[in-house]
């Protein structure tokens, strides 16, 4: 956006750490303090943290930029993101005073009509202290526990040595909406992280094996989360450099649904098994989508029949659900009639401008194709809203802002003459959240595909 300003340390430093090599290890005989930018806003635009007019990186949801020197004294602080326009907007404004050796995580929360923003301070001195000791072998990292997720209750944080029992962890600390815990330093390491309800002893959330082998401050960012899980969170590890790590509770459900796209086969049974768990959907009719099942996390082996010959269609696709995972299954048939399953992973949060649109493509008849996303005031040739030659299997996502549009599907040859093999009535996009759009041969309609949207 701007030239880099002068008060950046350190321009070697700010490169290395750019690339990806950690911070932690950096040194310099000029004062600094150290900053980190963490959006925890669910329903933001990309965001970016803007220090005395030089803006750094945008970040989305559950993303954080890496730990970054500035030297000491007041620097003006900027939160940007941006409007329903796609044009750039001041969040926050403020001014925030860098002392030497100070570390700042700045999160932003809340909704993002009304976004607040959160500094967490803490110090990591004392452990880059022992970790220098030559003369021992120390191996230290810090822990701390902040709390990012709108409208959930507070939590009693406890830490726990991985293989060990929940009644052998230790409680770090109760932790409430915007607050934070202390820092507090272990050894490098395998952990495992519980809530409870406040004075309670028993976990309501629990992580999978944190490695936390980095002599670096770890950040536990509770966020919320919006799958079939509960409580509706998931737990962040930000560290200095990287892309958060996501754990989300290994308790957690998953949950499912089916779309029969088959065009020759009236309905469908579905036998849907793991070692633990078996779960049946019976007369799935052409064209139309199951309701959303609770599962067990798990890998499962998917059988398909046809419901009035009995003929069974498919006996080997298989299935995996994580922890807090949504998904939809598509069952489709390929280009040698064989029966198959794709399968499509939702994000399910909320945005406050724009709609996420995943689109699968089920038609082999055609090498790519064009789906334009046309306005009232637009053709073909002026929108801006086009996914472009999608094959057969394939499954792209667009973003589009709030409004009307008419869905066109196209295949241009290599002479460019246009084929179209679907067009919708105008659909309107205005309540929050996603869709899942799913192109498939039906020889009900004109032109012989169907565009069914969930």
């Amino acid at each position: 956006m701007n030239s880099i300003p002068w008060r950046i340390v350190g321009l070697s430093v700010v490169l290395a750490t750019a690339v990806g090599c950690s911070s932690d290890d950096d040194s310099s005989s000029t004062d600094a303090a150290y900053i980190q930018y963490y959006n925890a806003s669910a329903n933001s635009t990309s965001t970016a943290l803007e220090l005395d007019d030089y803006q750094y990186g945008s970040v989305s949801y559950a993303d954080s930029m890496p730990r970054y020197s500035y030297s000491t004294g007041t620097a003006d602080i900027d939160i940007i993101g941006y409007d329903a326009d796609g044009d750039e907007i001041s969040l926050y404004e403020s001014t925030i005073d860098l002392e030497n050796e100070a570390e700042h995580l700045i999160m932003l929360v809340g909704d993002y009509a009304s976004p607040e923003v959160v500094d967490i301070q803490f110090a990591r001195t004392d452990m880059d202290e022992l970790n220098d000791d030559e003369d021992e072998e120390y191996s230290k990292m810090q822990v701390l526990v902040a709390h990012a997720a709108l409208d959930e209750a507070s939590f009693d944080v406890y830490f726990g040595l991985e293989g060990e029992d929940f009644s052998a962890a230790t409680m770090i600390d109760t932790v409430s909406y915007k607050g934070y815990s202390t820092e507090l330093m272990y050894d490098t390491g395998s952990y495992v992280l519980y809530l409870t309800e406040v004075g309670e002893t028993e976990p309501v959330f629990t992580t999978t094996a944190l490695d936390l082998t980095d002599n670096t401050v770890y950040k536990f960012i509770i966020r919320n989360s919006f799958g079939p899980g509960t409580p509706k969170l998931t737990i962040d590890s930000v560290d200095s450099t990287t892309t958060p790590t996501s754990y989300a509770n290994i308790d957690a459900i998953a949950e499912y649904r089916f779309f029969n796209s088959l065009n020759d086969v009236d309905n469908i049974d579905i036998d849907i098994a793991s070692k633990d768990e078996q779960q049946f959907i019976y007369g799935l009719e052409k064209h139309t989508l199951s309701d959303f099942e609770a599962i067990g996390f798990n890998d499962y082996g998917v059988t398909i029949t046809n419901t009035d010959s009995k003929e069974e269609l498919a006996n080997n696709l298989l299935v995996t659900f994580n922890q807090d995972e949504s998904k939809s299954i598509l069952v489709y048939e390929d280009e040698y009639g064989a029966t198959k399953g794709m399968t499509i992973t939702h994000d399910h949060r909320p945005r406050a401008f724009e709609h996420e649109i995943d689109f699968a493509n089920l038609v082999h008849d055609y090498d790519g194709l064009q789906i334009y996303f046309v306005s009232p005031t637009e053709t073909i040739d002026s929108t801006d809203y086009v996914i472009d030659d999608i094959e057969f299997t394939e499954l792209e996502n667009i973003s589009l802002p709030s409004g009307e549009y008419e869905i066109s599907v196209v295949y241009q040859d290599d002479n460019d003459t246009l084929t179209l093999l679907y067009q919708s009535d105008a659909v309107t996009f205005e309540s929050a959240g996603n869709y899942t759009m799913v192109l498939n041969k039906d020889d009900t309609e004109p032109l012989g595909y169907r565009l069914t949207t969930f």
